[in-house]
């Protein structure tokens, strides 16, 4: 999926819903910093990890609105960036030792230096917390989220709950079985189809209704790699409309994976994905936002690849 700068609605969003996401890779450098200025005064004066603090939180909430779901690079960026605010200072201390004449030079050449040595150690890090957050065995937590919406339960109920021979934006479902199994197959905008790059990656599962009432629904799937998640939906009226919520037991995620589900709060997002087709808001989410990341953006750069004829345009 292409690169699309963002609108205000969804950078204000995009900051809300990956708060937990910023703040954590905000207090990385900034506890850092201030630890360090403390500890050696004349090595990192407050001053300065005060205004380099500021660069970084402000450089990883910017990092957060033009890729939203890139979350592991955020918190490389966050590690990368603070390993270089750190080592700033000896930059200058090493180009204080070449020549007078050839101060000036040998600074521009580490400072160069610097930040490339920075996009290295960011795609580590970046490829060492993505091992680590699929690593381990599956953990069984439940997963809850809630949203009021101004509709009828039916109407919320129509939307939400999943059910075969329907279509509601990118999911689509097939008809049940005697066994009331039924296909379901949703597009990932984030992920390409790797046969066709033009259209997005649909994923395959298969569900069968558990439970259904006028307020609740319990549906059961069944991933392509055997994993059973249990989904439960409960429909109640209020004042101003209907009150969603929705509780889910994934079945392969692992300790990581529910960190960073939860830095992300993607409950919420997918929550309100259907939320804003109800309402009728412009979409936002980041569920439907592009996949694209600073890492793949500088991979394109530095090694571009020839298109193939038959998808050129």
């Amino acid at each position: 999926m292409p690169f699309d700068w963002p609108t205000t609605d969804q950078m204000i969003y995009r900051i809300t819903r990956l708060r937990r996401l910023v703040l954590l890779a905000v207090a990385i450098p900034v506890c850092v910093m201030l630890v360090g200025s403390l500890l050696d005064p004349a090595f990192l004066s407050p001053p300065r990890a005060t205004l380099a603090a500021m660069a970084v939180a402000a450089l990883v909430t910017g990092h957060v609105v033009l890729f939203p779901n890139a979350s592991l690079e955020t918190i490389s960026l966050s590690v990368a960036v603070t390993v270089l605010a750190v080592s700033a200072p000896w930059v200058r201390i090493i180009a204080q030792m070449a020549p007078a004449e050839h101060v000036d030079a040998a600074l521009i050449i580490l400072v160069g230096l610097s930040v490339l040595a920075t996009g290295v150690l960011m795609t580590a890090v970046h490829a060492i917390v993505g091992a680590l957050t699929y690593a381990g065995p599956a953990v069984r937590r439940r997963i809850t989220a809630t949203v009021d919406l101004p509709c009828s339960v039916g109407v919320a109920r129509g939307q939400f709950a999943l059910q075969p021979d329907t279509r509601r934006g990118r999911v689509l479902t097939g008809a049940a079985d005697d066994n009331g199994f039924f296909d379901v197959a949703v597009a990932s905008p984030q992920v390409a189809d790797p046969d066709d790059a033009s259209k997005p990656f649909v994923v395959h599962v298969t569900a069968k209704v558990m439970q259904q009432t006028d307020q609740d629904h319990q549906v059961m799937l069944v991933l392509g790699n055997g994993s059973v998640t249990v989904t439960s939906e409960r429909f109640e009226p209020t004042a101003t409309g209907c009150r969603v919520e929705i509780s889910e037991m994934p079945g392969d995620f692992t300790l990581g994976m529910h960190l960073l589900f939860w830095l992300a709060d993607q409950q919420v997002d997918n929550l309100m994905e259907t939320a804003d087709v109800i309402t009728g808001t412009d979409t936002r989410v980041n569920g439907l936002a592009h996949g694209v990341s600073f890492i793949s953006i500088a991979g394109a750069v530095l090694s571009p690849r020839r298109p193939l004829p038959d998808r050129a345009k």
